[in-house]
């Protein structure tokens, strides 16, 4: 089976729980209830090595998931899956609302001024418990709405409307 669209990070396994085979699973999604219904997910090992597993229980203890998947019976075979993904088929994604963006969609997508001037290529997702921060090149751009004016998905572009001196090689305004 070809497992190349497993590739939609929901977890991230932590360790074994209990002696029958638990994994404890660090969530990496806003939408930590999916877990409830999962039939089958794809552990991906650090090295990138994926195994499809069917579901046979979920719960939730202390903000993570435990997952009893089929064939991990023993905290040795969970061992072997520790920091491995637990992913699902992107097609399998939780839709969003307009105006919703998935981070790891707009990921090389150009980020523009409104004022017209390029700032570059949305490179990486700094998630942080207020907003995330967005790094295009030396600037750190927060996501949020005061700043963010526009998401373009059909030209993968962003516009922004940074204040005076968050740009790299700006002066920030006086404050007089």
């Amino acid at each position: 089976m070809n497992l190349d669209d497993w590739n939609w990070t929901i977890g991230i396994v932590t360790a074994p729980f209990g002696t029958r085979g638990e994994l404890k699973v660090r969530y990496e999604t806003d939408f930590p209830e999916r877990f409830s219904k999962l039939k089958e997910v794809c552990l991906r090992n650090p090295k990138g090595v994926g195994q499809l597993f069917k579901v046979e229980g979920v719960r939730e203890h202390k903000g993570q998931a435990l997952l009893k998947l089929g064939g991990i019976e023993r905290i040795e075979d969970v061992d072997l899956w520790r920091q491995a993904r637990v992913q699902l088929r992107r097609a399998d994604a939780v839709p969003l609302a307009d105006n919703e963006f998935y981070t790891a969609d707009l990921v090389g997508y150009r980020v523009e001024t409104t004022d017209g001037r390029e700032v570059g290529k949305l490179e990486r997702v700094q998630p942080y418990p207020a907003y995330d921060l967005w790094v295009v090149g030396e600037a750190m751009i927060p996501a949020v709405k005061e700043i963010v004016k526009e998401v373009n998905t059909a030209e993968r572009r962003i516009l922004i409307e940074p204040p005076a001196g968050m740009l790299p090689g700006e002066e920030p305004e006086d404050a007089d």
